[in-house]
């Protein structure tokens, strides 16, 4: 019965007993009642009972609901009903992985479950709608506060509990009281209730702990930027940023699926430059909502840009630096330093120690402070004493660091974080944990004008990178010590980085690259006068000749090197000046003057054998082979093929001795052994991300198809070649492998294409004299006949054709 329904009952019965009073009293005075009634006058006392009982009951009643403070609360919770406090439900792009952990968690029985993650990952958005999926399963109602933990002035458990218990239905006196009270009290009105908590954003467990339920019926979800130690039957999941494919999907639902189908490399772009994170990606997708005569690629081109990527990602209130700065002034001043210094690491991922060297702290300090900002989100650790930064974050650290450091600190910073490299260089672990954050550090030495650091550490590292596949890190190694050896205007320094640049591009296969650098070291090396540094050059000059062609150039540079290494009596050396003349013989089919070039390279190898020995061995073996010496050749590539993979191997010198060995094979009729060897010479160049020695296994299986009438598959495996020669801009064996694919496509019938295709090929070969061209040529004559594109071209004369 509501309370104020009761006055007006009483008044009612009051007025009823009023008119039964006076009829009994004057029944009882000997009056009389109207003819109809007279036979019931008898029951007017009794009446006026009933109804005195019934207005007493009422007054009773009416007193008992104005004092008693239970029903009062009683009647306050049927005011305010089950709480529905939950926001408006957001919508939720991907997070298969989180919302599949959330069902694992239940599954569990979990009471608590904490999403954990860096500013800016979506965790309230993740959060809002799992409690929206969930609300079904908690009809006593959904409870729902902002802790506000990364502000300054976070919420008070306390209040968050006095308002929690209102929202119940608590009388306001029992919401008073110190939070242990609370918190007791708001557990007592949850006991058998099943009802839904979200808290947003803790702070810490100290702030959480009083909001939890302590009914097993019931289910908390948090949000953190930090984990939440200490809090028992919860369930930790850390919320990362969204994969490409997900990133893509919130973008094109932002900003319209046309829009994004209509550029969609520039969309890619936007996601890419966002990192993943969902507030960064609605941003962009709002900015550009709001602009809808903007072009995609002009929104990625600013956010490429680093200095404008932060200030890009502002829409209104929402802003990803706002975000970020709300964590980074809650942090330790010491925890401050550590992450903005942090931020200016050259490289993705780094140690404690690189940490401890640019904060210019003691590592146990900074590995301390690092633990606490991985706590707090703000850095990632992949790997126990590893660390990173996300984009985004690594972005605002750079920011911070400009504004809180000087110039000169800064330089200094880096100048120590150097240091730290160049004195630790070694082969191992350590190489393999360092050497991308090396070549980044020394691109930013050279641009700090840290120019003797920067080469006290290439001349550290650069050694370390022996392997084959080391091309891709030696390449901007030596680019960079070559700049600082320009800036400090030092030509023997000169001289060594211009050759291990024209080592690495050799290796990369970008021929034409390497015989600049190589070029330019011959030049500084004749006018330094030095004989060491000058053989040097002149082999790297000669092998960068061979690899375009150019016969009578580099047989002169290679035979003055291997003279010159004679005569300072490095026996190392001139074999290897030795084997590289001999595979210049070789490369044109001079048989005789290759096997005589390499028998007295092979007579100075040591006992001891070596990757030298599988180079020199194989190299012989070929030129036994082309001499048609078989016997002696399949003996030597054996032995040179053991070489080259014992001991952990060298691919270059596998992948080539494989090649023989098919050559071999093919020459047998083996046509099925020589494809299955060409293969595995791609596979390993494939591996080691060598253009060249890829194209060139694919060269060669398409020479073993072809000659087998194979021609589908000559054709498919010469394209596949060609695009590996154009990578790395070799237009001298592209245009050779075209050639070869369109004598592929002519012997299949396929004319009119085979005749375009010779005309490009011949574009690409210019002037330059590859052996099998000839031929090739004159096979393309007699299939097309008049078809035959015009032009001079040269003829085979009496070349004998590439042997296999």
């Amino acid at each position: 019965m509501r309370r104020e329904r009761v006055p007006a009952l009483i008044g009612v019965v009051s007025g009823l007993l009023s008119v039964l009073l006076a009829v009994a009293v004057n029944v009882a005075t000997g009056g009389s009642l109207p003819p109809p009634l007279d036979a019931v006058a008898w029951l007017s006392w009794p009446a006026v009972g009933v109804l005195a009982a019934v207005v007493v009951g009422l007054a009773v009643w009416q007193q008992r609901l104005t004092t008693s403070p239970s029903a009062g609360a009683a009647d306050g919770r049927e005011e305010a009903g089950r709480p529905a406090e939950l926001p408006a439900a957001p919508g939720l792009t991907g997070r298969a992985r989180d919302l599949a952990a959330v069902d694992e968690a239940l599954e569990q029985r979990y009471g608590v479950v904490t999403f954990v993650g860096p500013p800016g990952v979506g965790k309230s958005s993740l959060a809002l709608r799992v409690a929206h999926d969930l609300r079904g399963r908690y009809p006593d109602g959904q409870l729902f506060a902002a802790l506000r933990g990364a502000s300054a002035d976070p919420a008070a458990p306390e209040a968050v509990l006095a308002r929690f218990l209102g929202a119940m239905g608590v009388a306001e006196d029992e919401r008073r009281g110190a939070v242990e009270n609370l918190a007791a009290r708001f557990r007592s009105e949850l006991a058998d209730r099943k009802v839904l908590l979200v808290l947003d954003d803790a702070r810490d467990a100290e702030q959480v702990a009083p909001l939890l339920p302590g009914d097993a019926g019931c289910l908390a979800v948090v949000t953190s930027r930090r984990v939440l130690a200490g809090i028992p039957g919860s369930a930790t999941h850390l919320v990362g940023g969204l994969d490409p494919a997900e990133g893509l999907a919130l973008l094109t639902e932002a900003v319209g699926a046309d829009r994004a189908a209509a550029d969609p490399d520039a969309a890619v772009r936007i996601v890419r430059a966002c990192g993943g994170l969902p507030l960064a990606l609605r941003i962009a997708g709002g900015r550009l909502r709001a602009r809808v005569s903007w072009q995609l690629a002009d929104f990625a081109d600013q956010l490429e840009d680093e200095r404008q990527r932060l200030d890009a990602l502002r829409l209104g209130d929402l802003a990803v630096r706002a975000s970020f700065d709300a964590s980074y002034e809650e942090l330790p001043a010491v925890d401050r330093l550590v992450f903005r210094r942090c931020g200016s690491h050259p490289g993705q991922i780094f140690g404690s120690a690189a940490a401890a060297a640019l904060a210019g702290r003691e590592p146990p300090a900074v590995t301390a402070a690092l633990e606490r900002l991985v706590d707090a989100q703000l850095v990632e650790s992949p790997a126990p004493g590893r660390y990173r930064l996300h984009d985004l974050l690594r972005l605002f650290a750079v920011e911070r660091t400009e504004a809180e450091d000087t110039p000169e600190v800064r330089v200094a910073t880096l100048a120590r974080l150097l240091d730290l490299l160049t004195g630790h260089a070694a082969v191992g672990n350590w190489l393999a944990d360092e050497r991308e954050n090396v070549v980044a550090a020394l691109r930013q030495a050279v641009a700090s004008g840290l120019y003797e650091p920067a080469w006290a550490l290439a001349s550290a590292v650069g050694p370390l990178l022996s392997r084959a596949e080391d091309h891709v890190d030696r390449l901007p190694l030596w680019h960079a010590a070559a700049e600082a050896a320009d800036a400090l205007d030092d030509d023997p320094r000169r001289v060594r980085a211009l050759l291990q640049m024209s080592y690495a591009c050799r290796n990369s296969g970008d021929v034409t690259a390497a015989l600049d650098s190589a070029t330019r070291a011959l030049s500084v090396a004749e006018r330094l006068g030095g004989r060491p540094a000058l053989a040097e050059a002149l082999l790297c000059h000669g092998e960068a000749l061979r690899d375009l062609y150019r016969f009578d150039e580099a047989a002169e540079a290679l035979t003055r090197a291997v003279v010159l290494y004679a005569e300072l009596g490095d026996e190392e050396r001139e074999i290897q000046a030795g084997t590289a003349l001999g595979a210049l013989y070789m490369a044109f089919w001079h048989a005789d003057e290759a096997v005589e070039v390499l028998e007295r390279a092979v007579a100075l190898l040591p006992a001891q054998d070596s990757v030298q020995h599988a180079w020199t061995i194989g190299g012989l073996s070929t030129a036994y082979r082309l001499s048609g010496r078989r016997g002696e050749a399949i003996a030597l590539n054996e032995r040179a093929l053991r070489i080259a993979r014992a001991g952990g191997g060298d691919l270059f010198a596998l992948g080539y001795q494989l090649a023989g060995r098919a050559w071999l094979a093919h020459e047998d009729g083996r046509t099925d052994d020589a494809l299955t060897d060409m293969r595995e010479m791609l596979t390993v160049f494939e591996r080691m991300r060598h253009s060249t020695g890829a194209g060139l296994a694919l060269e060669g299986i398409a020479g073993i198809a072809m000659a087998a009438g194979r021609h589908d598959d000559a054709i498919e495996a010469s394209e596949a070649a060609a695009v590996r020669f154009d990578r790395t801009g070799d237009r001298v064996r592209a245009g050779r492998v075209r050639l070869q694919q369109a004598v592929a496509l002519a012997e299949g019938g396929r004319t009119d294409a085979a005749g375009a295709l010779w005309r490009t090929a011949d574009a690409l070969i210019g002037d330059a004299e590859p052996p099998e061209v000839p031929r090739l040529r004159d096979r393309l004559r007699e299939i097309l006949g008049d078809r035959s594109p015009s032009g001079p071209g040269p003829t085979a004369d009496g070349a004998t054709g590439r042997p296999g």
